[in-house]
């Protein structure tokens, strides 16, 4: 213990002044610490009373809390519903929207000049008239709004109005302009894509009065100027008392934003060409194209000769091409000349310099097909085509191409060979860079006579992809069924009608059901002797069970001439049955024709719905056709539905039974091709019909559609439209081309190559 002790007397000795310190330091800021005697009394007597209180109170009786109350009911918050563009979330507009404002004695000649010239190019057009109420104007093209206030100093006005309520928030610059002016629309777009519409922009040609633009040159306004208007708009109208435009709209413009006119934003000059009132394009022109300010004009005014607006297009469409052309070759010699920096596994140019270099199969399955072709056929384009005529477009286009190729050899040899024949001829679509072709032409030198042979590489790549707008759509029209049926068919449509009731009339799908009951020439229809009267029976059923939902089914009997069975056998007959049927439907039903052993589905029916527009489209799917099912399926196994596999069947090409349009472009087309198919009214005229087969310019109504219509066809693959194998009975078809395309349809639909080539083998196998 001893030794412990000093040890600790020598610590604290030698520490002794740090010991001193801490002491001191804590008793003098003991003295500093203020004590309120009375809180701290008034802090023990709370104290006391929190303990009498909880000492007296049961802790299971319930208080009420009278502290803050009443409380505020507080909004229950809305749920974010996310928009359905994300343009429109991250407020992303459009460039460009161009108003020309015109009048209804115009629109024939400088409105059509104008949209065919700048239509196009704009992101949006619109053109501005004052039509009388109950009157229609003398053309009709799509962008024309009319307005019933005929007072021509409100026009401007009522055309903003039409802006702020409709597309206030979809562009960042309007430019309005008068019908008097050429638009460069191209350099337009370029003038207002190297501006920021972050500042008010104002800005035309300067009218009479300095601070107020002219109409006539065009003016453009960004986002923000329109929106200063919005709020001023009434002063504006009720301030319009000018005869002229430029100043009524002008004062409005300066009230809203105090913002002049000016012919200059940015660093960047509205360049213009005002025509005098003794120009003549014959003499002036060649004249005009020299100056710098004409080559770079947003706007060529007045012009009151509307062919004025076509030739000054040409002559800017033509110096855009050579920019682009220049531009183009600038890449390329730039690509070239940088190619050797890149790493040394990639230096191989594309052909040509600067476009896609093409598709990489990564396995044999992925390699693309090379067509051989002459001048007049194309061979084994297909797995199922060996030769194939050239005609139509493919022809035109192979004529094209061979006629470019042999300008350019002509040329690069100053006109000493001449063009003798073609002698290979290959190509090959590839949808990442677009046609290639591969061409081996003779020629003949002028001078000896000598052959010689040239190969010639050319590419035809694919432009800018263009989303094509098309008329609003809705998946809520009806849906007109239509199905044919004939003798050798009444099991097959009992089951299809009630595989359609349990697919759309008990789910209540929007569609309507015709069945057309072909009778033979000799066949009864009255009674219980109807041939047809388990079927007709079936719908009384139906309709009597679906009579709650509104869902019905109907028939249409037809009779058919001597010696005619089928319909599908024969195009007239099928458009015979056609032109009956649509005379129940109005003018603007959609109608969707079937055939036996289709179930619809719901996603079928919305893409008919979605893909056929009235007066634009008319959509015809490509079904997918169940094989031979004792080729495909063993005895085992179940095939009640048909299964998208290339075991189980294919998507027929050639099949066109299945089509969707409207009546009144059914009827439009027929018009039109009346004097060479005439109309059939009754079954009567069936028999006139039927003798048109041999010589018919269609062979089906598809075809005609193709053929006589300038509807739009949409042909795609559907893979919910699966159709059951059927028998194609061929025997007593007369008509040697409907003969060979039936045994060409029923051999078709047997199996694929290796399960025919497999029976082939197990059928000489067993013989052996």
């Amino acid at each position: 213990m001893k030794p412990l002790f000093k040890i600790l007397y020598s610590l604290c000795w030698s520490n002794a002044y740090l010991i001193m310190g801490i002491c001191m330091g804590l008793s003098f800021s003991l003295l500093l610490i203020p004590i309120d005697i009375d809180r701290q009394h008034d802090i023990m007597e709370s104290f006391d009373h929190s303990l009498n209180t909880l000492e007296d109170v049961d802790p299971y009786e319930p208080r009420i809390n009278t502290e803050s109350k009443p409380q505020q009911v507080q909004k229950t918050r809305k749920s974010f519903v996310r928009p359905r563009y994300y343009s429109t979330e991250l407020g992303i507009r459009d460039k460009l929207f161009v108003g020309i404002i015109t009048s209804r004695e115009h629109l024939h000649s400088r409105d059509v000049a104008l949209n065919k010239t700048i239509a196009h190019i704009v992101d949006k057009i619109r053109y501005f008239i004052s039509i009388p109420e109950g009157t229609k104007p003398n053309v009709s093209f799509p962008g024309i709004v009319g307005f019933t206030d005929t007072r021509t100093i409100l026009k401007p006005f009522h055309a903003i109005k039409y802006i702020i309520d409709n597309y206030l928030e979809s562009y960042d610059y309007y430019f309005l302009i008068k019908d008097v002016s050429y638009i460069n629309a191209r350099g337009l777009k370029e003038f207002v894509n190297k501006i920021s519409v972050s500042q008010n922009v104002h800005i035309g040609v300067q009218s009479e009065i300095d601070t107020y633009c002219s109409l006539e040159s065009g003016i453009l306004l960004s986002n923000s100027v329109i929106q200063e208007i919005k709020n001023n708009l009434d002063w504006c109208v009720k301030n319009a008392y000018s005869d002229s435009d430029d100043v009524n709209l002008g004062r409005c413009i300066l009230h809203s934003t105090s913002m002049p006119c000016t012919n200059r934003v940015q660093g960047r000059n509205f360049t213009f060409t005002q025509l005098k009132p003794t120009f003549n394009f014959e003499k002036h022109f060649i004249r005009m194209t020299e100056q710098s300010d004409f080559q770079n004009s947003l706007s060529v005014y007045p012009i009151y000769d509307h062919m004025l607006i076509y030739k000054f297009n040409m002559y800017f469409a033509a110096m855009n091409s050579i920019k682009v052309h220049k531009q183009i070759t600038d890449i390329r010699k730039m690509i070239s000349t940088a190619a050797h920096l890149g790493p040394s596994n990639q230096r191989n140019i594309s052909w040509p310099i600067g476009n896609q270099p093409g598709n990489r199969p990564l396995g044999r399955f992925d390699v693309l097909r090379w067509s051989y072709f002459n001048e007049s056929h194309v061979f084994f384009e297909t797995d199922f085509i060996n030769i194939q005529e050239l005609k139509g477009d493919t022809k035109s286009d192979i004529d094209y191409v061979i006629n470019t190729a042999v300008n350019s050899i002509i040329n690069k040899y100053n006109n000493k060979l001449s063009f003798q024949r073609l002698l290979n001829g290959y190509q090959r679509f590839d949808a990442s860079r677009g046609m290639d072709y591969i061409l081996d032409v003779a020629f003949n030198e002028v001078t000896t006579g000598q052959e010689v042979i040239k190969r010639i590489e050319i590419c035809k790549p694919l432009g800018k992809v263009e989303i094509m707008p098309v008329p609003y759509v809705t998946e809520n029209t009806r849906i007109n069924v239509i199905v044919t049926i004939d003798l050798r068919k009444k099991q097959d449509a009992l089951n299809f009608m009630e595989h359609y009731a349990q697919d759309c009339m008990e789910k209540k799908y929007k569609t309507f059901l015709m069945v057309v009951l072909l009778y033979n020439f000799d066949s009864p229809s009255k009674g219980k002797d109807d041939v047809f009267y388990e079927v007709k029976k079936y719908i009384l059923m139906l309709n009597e069970k679906y009579k709650k939902d509104q869902s019905k089914i109907t028939w249409l009997s037809i009779r058919l001439p001597v010696n005619v069975t089928s319909v599908n056998l024969d195009p007239m007959l099928q458009i015979a049955v056609t032109d009956l049927c649509t005379k129940k439907f109005s003018s603007e039903s959609l109608v969707l024709l079937i055939e036996m052993g289709t179930r619809l589905k719901v996603d079928y029916l919305n893409r008919v719905r979605m893909n056929t527009i009235s007066r634009y489209q008319v959509f015809s799917p490509i079904p997918f056709i169940e094989f031979h099912p004792d080729i495909i399926y063993t005895s085992e196994a179940p095939h009640e539905e048909v299964d998208v596999n290339s075991n189980c069947g294919k998507y027929d090409e050639q099949n066109y039974n299945n089509l969707a349009f409207y009546v009144k472009d059914y009827n439009a087309m027929r018009q039109t091709v009346e004097a060479s198919i005439p109309l059939v009214r009754s079954d009567k005229d069936i028999a006139a019909l039927l003798k048109l087969s041999e010589h018919s310019p269609v062979t089906s109504l598809f075809e005609m559609y193709v053929s006589f219509s300038d509807m739009h066809i949409l042909r795609a693959i559907e893979p919910t439209l699966k159709i059951k194998y059927k028998d194609v009975n061929c025997e007593g078809v007369s008509n040697d081309n409907i003969y060979k395309s039936c045994i060409k349809l029923r051999n078709n639909h047997l199996g694929k190559r290796s399960q025919l080539a497999r029976l082939v083998l197990d059928f000489q196998s067993y013989q052996v």
